[in-house]
């Protein structure tokens, strides 16, 4: 594929945050790479975005915590679209447990989709973007991660805040040759799984917001499209909260 600008890589991109980003990265320019577990959504999104854009998008269906998967999605995307701009790890799954009915597979499952799938995908990646010398990493944190969970999610939490620890400490390890890491941390976003509940309880959720409202989708997106970008060049080990004010 002829391509201006280099790929961004996204994982969980046909989710409700993953899709605002999806299409805030690609109205940005770049070409981007897709990874989640369905291949459906995914393909509905391509089309959408490729009518505006022929030969800019690659989707790869998989899960992020699988080494096979990842490294069979990197190197179709190496092999379309060469250089890669970054990499976004919106990859993950809440479910509210009370601890004492926690099971191990609850557990396990908590830890395999919020903290090894970036794990995976970061070990993965930055081995092309250390080649390069240059790349944006953002991964996805949660105000959980770093106040803990309102709604009895300890072991989302636990690994949310592994999340901020990942980034962190690639910042660290990677920066020096060239490669930025940072984190969003969303707070309440109005998505179809917060509809889920009652008309109440997300009036409740919008109202701990300094700004009385949930967050859009959008505005996720447009923080993540800041941290890939050249604007953000002197930004790295940050863990930017995008949460109208709540848990201040």
């Amino acid at each position: 594929m002829d391509n201006v600008r280099p790929v961004v890589l996204i994982t969980g991109a046909s989710g409700g945050i993953g899709a605002a980003v999806t299409r805030a990265v690609h109205a940005a320019g770049w070409p981007v790479s897709l990874l989640d577990l369905s291949p459906e959504p995914l393909q509905v999104l391509s089309d959408k975005l490729q009518a505006s854009r022929p030969r800019s998008v690659l989707t790869h269906s998989g899960d992020a915590a699988s080494p096979e998967t990842v490294t069979a999605w990197l190197g179709r995307t190496v092999e379309e679209f060469g250089e890669i701009a970054g990499l976004v790890n919106i990859a993950g799954h809440f479910k509210s447990v009370p601890i004492t009915e926690l099971s191990v597979a609850e557990i396990d499952e908590a830890l395999s989709a919020n903290l090894r799938t970036a794990i995976m995908c970061c070990r993965i990646v930055c081995v092309p973007l250390l080649r390069q010398g240059r790349g944006s990493i953002v991964n996805f944190a949660s105000t959980a991660g770093q106040y803990g969970s309102i709604s009895p999610a300890a072991h989302y939490a636990a690994a949310k805040g592994g999340v901020i620890a990942l980034t962190k400490s690639l910042a660290r390890e990677l920066s020096p040759r060239g490669v930025r890491v940072n984190a969003v941390s969303p707070g309440p976003v109005d998505t179809a799984g917060l509809h889920s509940g009652s008309a109440a309880g997300q009036a409740d959720v919008a109202s701990r917001t300094l700004l009385g409202r949930l967050g859009t989708p959008a505005e996720i997106a447009n923080c993540v499209v800041f941290l890939l970008s050249d604007d953000s060049s002197f930004v790295t080990g940050h863990v930017l909260q995008v949460n109208g004010g709540s848990l201040l």
